[in-house]
């Protein structure tokens, strides 16, 4: 296999992947991204705190910090003081934010049916799994020297 052929297609695909999704989102007033912690926040209306919801993305604690404060500014969602901890926020949906789980996910759905035109229920499954061994591996990389 040529690795550099991979990479590159791999590369475009992703790059790809992600404007689609912010052109589907921007009519929503959503970045690509936002999405994944709208989905996490509407299955959690109690809200959760930035490291908890980093933990659940799999995702920096610093960049979901910046993501909260973007999407403060866009009132979709808001801190709370965290009521025993005063070092951390509870981070919340506003109404505008839980107004949006009535057009994302089938937003979401429809974009994601769009890039698998085409592709077979079997190759569904292959992909998935053939991304998710590439994740493993990925995982399971030594350090760099």
């Amino acid at each position: 296999m040529n690795t550099e052929a991979f990479m590159h297609l791999f590369s475009l695909v992703s790059k790809r992947s992600k404007e689609v999704c912010e052109q589907r989102l921007q009519h929503f007033g959503v970045h690509a991204g936002q999405q994944f912690l709208l989905e996490l926040l509407w299955e959690r209306p109690e809200g959760l705190t930035v490291g908890e919801i980093a933990d659940e993305l799999a995702v920096e604690a610093p960049s979901i910090t910046r993501t909260v404060q973007r999407m403060a500014r866009q009132d979709l969602v808001e801190k709370h003081s965290h009521p025993t901890d005063a070092r951390q926020v509870i981070v919340k949906l506003t109404a505008k934010g839980r107004a949006l789980q009535q057009n994302v996910p089938q937003a979401m759905m429809e974009y994601e049916e769009h890039m698998l035109k085409d592709i077979s229920e079997v190759e569904r499954a292959f992909l998935m799994r053939l991304l998710k061994q590439m994740l493993n591996n990925l995982e399971d990389s030594p350090p760099a020297p």
